[in-house]
């Protein structure tokens, strides 16, 4: 393709360039990629479209999007943002895109089929991976907090259910946060039934298994955006940080709760 080909965007449909940018700051904030990572993705991207004055701006809830049309005329739309599992591999699929649009080695259309793959796309072996990969988590920090091969092994299964839990009330749709509840209460039920027939170090064994549901990227995000000046954004972070942790406590306390209550019937 030659250059004026791709630089010049009264070529393309303008729904298509919009379209493209919307997508990819999308793609990005719903898989957890940073908020200045959005806007700057697609300031690059609508530049390298060959548009004027183009303008981002990124919030967890929404990307906005203006630019100035070839005709004079301005451009701005709206995407909202629904937080989904985090996939930092489709984060990184679409900065490889920008890098090859800012390159000049795609149009709007090619970026914007590309694009609608990567959300498209989904991975069968992400349902057995998930569990494992929690399993491997929770027992690596019992090992770490001092526990032996009966907190490990405990560890391991409470953080598989949990995250088995959380995939199935996913595919129902429901509020990730009923997951987080619901997920830190099977997470600390689990070790506190076992502690009744085996002798368990309690503390350690519900430490390690909690780890793997704590919100670390999003108060990680929260940090970031804040000391990037972008303070709105991270305290938009920060809150659903704490709100996790908060709920990940009160289904702790609710296990605990439960187990004591089992154990005086």
């Amino acid at each position: 393709m030659t250059q004026e080909t791709l630089t010049t965007a009264q070529l393309a449909p303008q729904s298509c360039v919009m379209e493209a940018l919307q997508l990819a700051g999308r793609i990005i904030m719903e898989n957890g990629g940073e908020t200045y990572r959005v806007e700057e993705t697609v300031t690059r991207m609508g530049r390298a479209f060959g548009l004027d004055k183009v303008e981002s701006f990124a919030v967890p809830s929404g990307v906005f999007v203006s630019y100035r049309r070839p005709d004079g005329g301005t451009e701005t739309a709206v995407t909202r943002v629904h937080k989904g599992a985090t996939n930092l591999k489709w984060v990184d699929e679409v900065n490889a895109i920008s890098r090859r649009v800012e390159a000049r080695e795609l149009s709007p259309e090619e970026a914007l089929r590309q694009l609608r793959t990567i959300e498209q796309e989904r991975e069968p072996h992400e349902q057995v991976l998930l569990p494992i990969a929690a399993a491997i988590s929770g027992a690596g920090f019992a090992m770490m907090f001092g526990g032996g091969a009966a907190e490990m092994i405990t560890a391991a299964v409470a953080s598989a259910l949990s995250q088995l839990l959380t995939m199935f009330l996913a595919r129902r749709r429901l509020q990730a946060l009923v997951g987080t509840l619901l997920g830190s209460l099977i997470t600390a039920l689990v070790p506190g039934v076992v502690a009744r027939f085996l002798p368990l170090m309690l503390d350690v064994t519900v430490g390690g298994a909690l780890m793997p549901l704590l919100p670390g990227l999003a108060m990680t995000n929260a940090v970031q955006d804040t000391m990037r000046g972008d303070v709105l954004s991270g305290l938009c972070h920060g809150i659903s940080a704490l709100l996790t942790a908060g709920l990940i406590a009160c289904g702790t306390l609710l296990a605990s709760g439960l187990t004591q209550l089992g154990g005086a019937l």
